[in-house]
Parts: structure tokens; C-alpha cells; sequence
């Protein structure tokens, strides 16, 4: 879902805000967040079901969800600052937001940038497909030549085009056109990460859906970024976000917006 590069990152910064800081990440201590009573929290609106806009104009997802819940569990209100996913990196450098959420998966170029909190989530690839061929390996796939149907830009194309070059691939604009279109018939599976498909999935109850996961090493961890000097809101984040592992919390928000169950089989 999220294939967008530090390099990426830099370049928005340099459009938006001039040069930007080539230093880690300084933003507002926990102190001066509690202060004001508002956490500015950095997502993206074009990334459902991680965020968007609803039929009456309000943000709603993944992150939204979280977010309100981890500003609640440190005593101060929720303030949504909508980003692209380049901007994600700069915005905290800028201390424009307190933290980031967008599919913000851990890699060693933006560690050394930001702070990244423990994992929400990982994000894992998984075999979609129809009928009763059921392939549970990529290998599978490569030995029946299956015609894959794949999101034009994604992380799973990248992907794909390394670990399974030789196999045709109809690229569409969206999961919801892919998905209509493997349901159609127009492609035999689709390799992408379950977390951003599964919800597309129920547009098409009429189809006995197959999903094979574990089919590969995880596509990333995805963290909420935090500035890297200030080691006290990670700790206060890193401790909430405990809390909601153990409470169940985010297994409820995942179930709800990815429409599976982390490492288990999709309905």
C-alpha cells in the first residue's frame, strides 16, 4: 500500500516548505501536548480504509479510529492534519503534526529521520482467488501460468515483478476495479497485502473467496512516527499502544476496517 520512498518524502518537502531540514525529527514534548489538551495527528485521506472522507464530508478509517482512541488514552483531544503519503516525514520534521499515521511501515532510511513506535500491525501478502484451483504459494501460481489481476502502483507489483516476472498481470486503477474484475472472471488471483483488500472483498458476497497467506515475508511494519528527540511521547505512545494489544483494541479496529483477523483466514 504504502511504496512511497524517503527520497519521496524529500522532494515534497522541498516543494512545499523549501529546503527541508536534514536533521531527525523535533516536534512538541508530551508536556506542551498535554498543555495545549490537542495531539495534531498526521494521515492521509487517500488511503481507505486506513482514512477517508464519508458521504457527509467527515474523516473516518484505521487511523482515524486510533487516533482518537490513542489522544483519548493521553488525556487530550484528537486534531486530524490531512497529508499525502510523501509529506508524512516532512510534516514531522517541520513539527507540523506530533505523529504520523498512513501506512507508515519501519525502514532504515526514515529511522534515521524519525522514531517509530512498536508495530501496529504487519502488513502480509496474501493469495486472493476464485474456484476451486486454490493455490497456496506463489510457486503455485507460477506452474498453472495464472493470470493475476494487481492495483497499477502498488507495493505487490514491485513485488510481483521480481518474485514472479514471467506471469501476465492486468493492472487496474483500484482494489475495488480489481477485485470486480477477478470476480468477473478477468483474471484467476491477485497477490496484494490483505490488509488494504479484505474490506473490498464483501462487495462481491456471491464469490466462495480463497485467501492463502504467509505466502511471503512480511510487506513491512506498520508504526505511528514520532519525532526522534522526543523520547517521552514514544514511550507514552509505545505504552498505549501496549494497552490496545492487550485490550483487544486494535484486533477490534483491524477486524472492522481490513475486514480479516490478523494472521488468520478471511471469511
Amino acid at each position: 500500500m504504502t511504496v512511497s520512498l524517503f527520497l519521496r518524502g524529500l522532494i515534497f518537502g522541498v516543494i512545499v516548505g523549501g529546503a527541508m531540514p536534514m536533521h531527525p525529527a523535533s516536534g512538541r514534548s508530551l508536556a506542551q501536548i498535554r498543555q495545549s489538551g490537542q495531539l495534531e495527528i498526521g494521515i492521509n485521506p487517500a488511503l481507505p480504509p486506513l482514512a477517508q472522507y464519508d458521504a457527509h464530508n467527515r474523516l473516518e478509517g484505521f487511523d482515524v479510529d486510533l487516533g482518537r482512541q490513542l489522544a483519548g488514552a493521553l488525556g487530550v483531544a484528537p486534531v486530524f492534519v490531512t497529508l499525502p503519503s510523501a509529506g508524512r516525514i516532512p510534516y514531522l520534521i517541520a513539527g507540523k503534526v506530533d505523529i504520523v499515521l498512513g501506512g507508515l511501515t519501519r525502514t532504515p532510511d526514515r529511522a534515521s529521520a524519525i522514531a517509530f513506535s512498536r508495530p501496529l500491525y504487519h502488513e502480509e501478502f496474501a493469495i486472493v482467488s476464485t474456484g476451486a484451483a486454490r493455490p497456496q504459494t506463489i510457486d503455485d501460481l507460477i506452474a498453472r501460468h495464472a493470470r493475476l489481476v494487481e492495483v497499477r502502483g502498488s507495493t505487490a507489483v514491485y513485488f510481483l515483478q521480481k518474485r514472479a516476472p514471467g506471469l501476465p498481470m492486468l493492472l487496474l486503477a483500484s482494489y475495488p476495479d480489481a477485485v470486480r474484475a477477478l470476480a468477473q472472471g478477468r483474471g484467476d488471483a491477485m497477490i496484494d497485502v490483505i490488509e488494504y483488500v479484505g474490506r473490498f472483498l464483501k462487495a462481491e458476497p456471491d464469490i466462495a473467496w480463497q485467501i492463502a497467506r504467509g505466502i511471503a515475508p512480511d510487506a513491512g511494519e506498520d508504526c505511528i512516527g514520532v519525532a526522534q528527540d522526543d523520547s517521552e511521547l514514544l514511550h507514552a505512545v509505545d505504552r498505549v499502544v501496549g494497552d490496545f494489544e492487550r485490550d483487544g483494541v486494535i484486533r477490534a479496529l483491524y477486524w472492522h476496517w481490513f475486514g480479516v483477523l490478523p494472521s488468520e483466514r478471511a471469511p
